[in-house]
């Protein structure tokens, strides 16, 4: 799995939505004296349209991390034309038994990319960008930059994942500091599997890049440049970077938010160090109201300055087969829904129905933002567990938590 990658919709839904779509617990509700423990709530106001089936799945999903994964924590964020709702269950950690809550810090990995590919949609708005700008216009002469039978690679390529690049060059080793001068390195030495703008092929290593032309052209470090044109307009005030060029710059503020990452179940592990020249594709860390804020701008239930360019980042631009569909209620139903890709969001479809969403995972770490934009809903979830380390009731719960509150 890719350093960042879209692990649990790209790969494990295929083999599992069947199985759970057919499975007889989507037609029943769990009554909430049945589960093994009452997870933590908070209701920011009454949600009449959040019916006792989704909460159901949300607290089921949450008894299945703590029967399966106990030392991990998880919180469920999920927000409607009425308000907002946070679920939770764990603590930040073994030695501090703060209980997670929805400004509990996690890492989310490749939900940062849609956060870049916004940068990208707003730098265009300015006129600094154009989406069919050959990426060499903005890196130094002396980078090799790959082409396919003479096809260039564009900044839209890189925000689509049709640049032909792979996920990451041959060589590349996770967790280690790597120059400018290396990355280019690698980039000159890559060769593209596809020719840009024909394929979706999923590219850590190219939205990374993006992230960094975007800095380039902006004359400002990109941890800067998302800070000053989106969090700070959303009010997302626990959402950042923590990292620089050569270390992780984790404060004790931060640091006593933060929920412990785990790998293998239950052993403990620090945060991912991601090289500064590719932090657009996975360096930013978050918390569930800081993403529900951000779900509010993206299904238009607040209004702020950038509303108009998240926007355009809904725009479907590319099919994407790789990544399976949420929402198969059955076997034979699967001709009707298709993938599909914009501005680093994924798109689900399926007969009028659309569900745009993003995921994440790196060391200790895993992650989804998803909204139905006709509803006006969507959902976070942020777990300090990997979805590698998932058992098999863990991961059908989350996928029915997910169908319940997005279809």
């Amino acid at each position: 799995m890719g350093i960042f990658q879209e692990s649990l919709n790209s790969y494990l839904t295929i083999l599992l939505i069947t199985l759970v779509a057919l499975s007889s617990c989507f037609s029943s509700t769990i009554g909430l004296n049945s589960v093994i423990a009452q997870p933590t709530t908070t209701t920011t106001t009454a949600a009449s349209q959040f019916t006792a089936a989704k909460e159901s799945s949300i607290i089921l999903l949450l008894n299945n991390v703590k029967r399966y994964l106990p030392d991990a924590s998880i919180v469920v964020g999920i927000i409607t034309p009425n308000g907002t709702q946070v679920y939770s269950y764990g603590n930040l950690s073994k030695a501090n038994s703060t209980k997670v809550n929805g400004n509990t810090i996690f890492d989310i990995a490749s939900i940062t990319k849609t956060f870049t590919t916004l940068l990208l949609a707003d730098m265009v708005k300015q006129g600094l960008v154009n989406l069919e700008d050959p990426i060499g216009k903005y890196l130094p002469a002396t980078v090799k930059i790959p082409t396919y039978n003479g096809h260039k690679i564009t900044l839209e390529d890189l925000a689509t994942h049709t640049s032909g690049l792979p996920d990451f060059p041959a060589g590349w080793i996770r967790n280690r500091i790597y120059t400018t001068q290396q990355v280019y390195n690698f980039l000159s030495n890559t060769q593209l599997q596809s020719e840009p703008g024909t394929k979706a092929n999923y590219s850590d290593f190219g939205m990374g890049l993006l992230g960094h032309i975007l800095s380039i052209r902006a004359g400002v470090p990109y941890a800067q440049l998302v800070k000053d044109r989106i969090l700070s307009v959303l009010g997302m005030d626990s959402t950042g970077i923590t990292m620089n060029s050569t270390a992780i710059t984790l404060s004790d503020a931060l640091k006593s938010r933060l929920a412990k990452g785990h790998i293998g179940g239950g052993k403990e592990v620090n945060l991912e160090f991601v090289p500064e020249v590719i932090q657009g594709a996975g360096a930013l860390h978050s918390t569930t109201n800081d993403l529900l804020k951000y779900l509010a701008a993206n299904i238009g239930l607040i209004h702020t300055s950038i509303n108009d360019i998240i926007q355009e980042t809904h725009l479907i631009r590319h099919e994407y087969p790789q990544a399976p569909s949420l929402h198969f209620s059955s076997a034979s139903n699967k001709s009707s829904s298709a993938s599909y890709i914009g501005l680093g969001w994924f798109i689900d479809t399926n007969l009028g129905t659309e569900v745009i969403q993003h995921s994440g995972g790196i060391d200790g770490y895993s992650s989804f933002v998803g909204f139905n934009p006709t509803k006006q809903e969507g959902v976070v979830l942020l777990c300090s567990c990997e979805t590698n380390d998932m058992p098999l009731p863990v991961i059908e719960s989350l996928i029915k938590m997910k169908l319940r509150t997005l279809f």
